[in-house]
């Protein structure tokens, strides 16, 4: 898992910065050399510059990843040995002994014990040639499938495990199609699943490399020789299964890659479409501006229409007129007064400097006069008051909250 994140972000990376150093030193070497100024960044002459440059680096980096995925693939029991997957018995039996005098636990010490035990287990088991026909197509997994017994067995147990990878592969390719925008690299990588696809059931459904008797399942025909038997002559069918899959996800990333970069004409996409999404988009922005603004208007009538003398009902909020021609002129120069003291008070509140310390201390002062008038109260209601006056109205003054 580790490796595989390690190659996506080498394959998001990499490229782009290899063919800029490269592109750089290729410019610089052909300016001293021919004595010619580099072409300029904007220029189409730059841009096939990059394009050619760019095919070289991923070119180069496609090799390095194909020998990285080949050298990271575990030896198979007949490269242990040092013999071909097509040696009879006779010769895995010497190579067996060879190996066991130079690997044997009472000559190596306890660190070759793992590795002698497990080259053994696996040579009792291909003396069978059922388990060595599996073994050469799936791995030493087969080594545990105890339920198996016929080569049909084996080929369903197989077949159904690596099933499982060409499914979540499949269902990785749809899913990344749908939620991406549309792009012909799709159809590629559809075709490029196919062909991995076709060439692991051919590579598993071929005859075996091994000496084998003829049976009711396999004819006694010979293989034919592949390009992969080619460059490794000691590998078996299941190494090179691994090897594909490897090569179809690198494959995969830098089709990504490459194909902006090589074909931009082919990854503009339809202008037509482009502008119905935009316009579709658009309408559906002004519909959503359109109902915010009718609520806030609703909500605006409904704070200034709180403090009017005529109870109005809801529904009749969406008909009225402007508020301001409804409410009274008294009313609105009350709520203009009150809206600007507001917004000065906020602003003093907001500021530093002397003006927020003079409202410091007029805040501190206005608070020991009450104080202090709390306490002169208190002491007046201790004492006796007079018999109240006839005629006297008693006036109440709105005296103003101040928040601290």
């Amino acid at each position: 898992m580790s490796a595989a994140l390690f190659r996506i972000v080498g394959w998001s990376y990499l490229p782009d910065f290899a063919t800029k150093q490269a592109l750089r030193v290729i410019h610089q070497t052909s300016s001293s050399i021919f004595h010619r100024p580099p072409p300029d960044p904007r220029t189409p002459a730059y841009a096939l510059h990059y394009r050619l440059t760019f095919s070289a680096v991923v070119l180069c980096y496609l090799i390095y990843n194909f020998l990285d995925a080949s050298g990271s693939i575990t030896n198979n029991f007949y490269e242990l040995l040092g013999v071909y997957p097509n040696s009879s018995d006779t010769t895995l039996k010497t190579a067996f002994r060879a190996f066991a005098k130079k690997h044997h636990p009472d000559r190596v010490g306890p660190s070759g014990e793992a590795l002698f035990i497990e080259v053994r287990d696996a040579f009792e088991a291909l003396k069978d040639p059922v388990v060595r026909f599996a073994y050469d197509r799936f791995g030493p997994d087969v080594l545990k499938w105890k339920e198996c017994t016929t080569m049909r067995e084996y080929l369903r147990r197989g077949l159904l495990s690596s099933s499982l990878y060409h499914i979540m592969t499949g269902a990785g390719l749809i899913l990344f199609s749908a939620i991406g925008k549309p792009s012909p690299i799709a159809a590629w990588r559809y075709l490029l699943f196919l062909c991995l696809f076709a060439s692991e059931l051919y590579l598993l459904l071929a005859p075996s490399p091994s000496t084998l008797s003829p049976s009711p399942f396999v004819d006694a025909t010979t293989s034919h020789v592949m390009i992969l038997d080619v460059i490794f002559p000691k590998r078996i069918v299941y190494q090179h299964v691994l090897l594909l899959h490897q090569v179809f996800f690198f494959l995969s990333v830098a089709l990504s890659r490459v194909a902006p970069v090589l074909f931009p004409s082919l990854m503009r996409g339809d202008p037509n479409l482009d502008q119905q999404i935009v316009r579709s988009m658009a309408e559906r922005l002004g519909v959503l501006a359109k109902t915010t603004e009718r609520e806030l208007s609703i909500m605006l009538d409904t704070e200034l229409l709180a403090i009017h003398e005529t109870p109005i009902r809801s529904s009749e909020l969406s008909t009225l007129p402007w508020p301001r021609e409804m409410l009274k002129s008294d009313i609105m120069l009350t709520l203009t007064t009150e809206m600007e003291d507001i917004v000065v008070e906020n602003k003093l509140k907001s500021e530093v400097g002397p003006v927020k310390t003079a409202w410091d201390l007029a805040v501190d002062k206005e608070m020991k006069k009450r104080i202090q008038s709390r306490r002169l109260q208190e002491d007046a209601d201790k004492l006796p008051s007079p018999p109240p006056e006839i005629g006297r109205v008693k006036i109440h003054n709105r005296v103003r909250s101040l928040s601290f």
